[in-house]
C-alpha cells in the first residue's frame, strides 16, 4: 500500500444488516477461515467503512476494531493489528525473512528472493502469504506471491512477494487509533 496516510479516507461507515452480516460470514470463511467467522458471529457490532483509496475499497470493524480490509477487486486481507489483538491468524502459508529485510519491508518494500530464508507451506503465484521475521517468528506483513514457493526456493534474485499490508502502514495506523 502507499505510504501516504492522507490517501486513506473513510467516505461512510455503518452497521451491517443481519443479511449483509451473513454474506460477510460466508465470504470471510472462504478467504480467512472459520476463526474469523466465529469472531464476526461473536461481535456485538459489525461495521463496514467505505473508503477512498487506490488499493482498498472497504474496511470491516468488529466491535470498533479494524479486523480486515477488502483489497479493491481482490478479496480480504486481515488487519495485522487484529491478528495481534485477537491472537488470530489466517491459514496462509508463510515466508520468513532475515533481519536485513525487515526494515525495508516495514518501509513498504516488496519482499525480494534473497531476503527469504525459510518457507512454510506450498503456494503458487497470486497467493496471500504471511511475511514473518526469521528470529522472532512475528508477522510483519501480508503479501501476494509473485512466484510459487518452488520458484522462490530455486531463484537467486527477483521480487517474490508484493507487500499488501505491513506494520506501520496506513491500515495499521488507523487500527491503533
Amino acid at each position: 500500500m502507499s505510504k501516504s496516510p492522507k490517501e486513506l479516507k473513510i467516505v461512510s461507515r455503518y452497521l451491517l444488516s443481519k443479511k449483509d452480516r451473513k454474506k460477510l460470514e460466508e465470504e470471510a470463511e472462504k478467504e480467512l477461515g472459520k476463526d474469523y467467522v466465529a469472531k464476526i458471529q461473536g461481535a456485538e457490532r459489525v461495521e463496514i467503512a467505505i473508503v477512498k483509496h487506490p488499493e482498498l475499497s472497504e474496511l470491516y470493524f468488529l466491535d470498533n476494531t479494524l479486523a480486515f480490509v477488502r483489497v479493491t477487486g481482490d478479496g480480504f486481507i486481515p488487519s495485522l493489528y487484529y491478528i495481534y489483538k485477537a491472537n488470530l491468524s489466517p491459514s496462509y502459508p508463510s515466508v520468513y525473512v532475515d533481519a536485513g529485510a525487515v526494515p525495508k519491508i516495514l518501509n513498504g518494500a516488496d519482499v525480494m528472493v534473497p531476503g527469504i530464508k525459510k518457507i512454510e507451506g506450498e503456494f503458487g503465484p497470486n497467493t496471500r502469504v504471511l511475511v514473518k521475521e526469521l528470529d522472532k517468528a512475528r508477522t510483519i506483513a501480508i503479501g501476494l506471491s509473485l512466484m510459487s514457493s518452488q520458484e522462490i526456493k530455486t531463484s537467486q534474485k527477483g521480487k517474490a512477494i508484493k507487500t499488501l499490508h505491513y506494520l506501520g502502514d496506513e491500515v495499521w495506523n488507523l487500527s491503533t487509533k
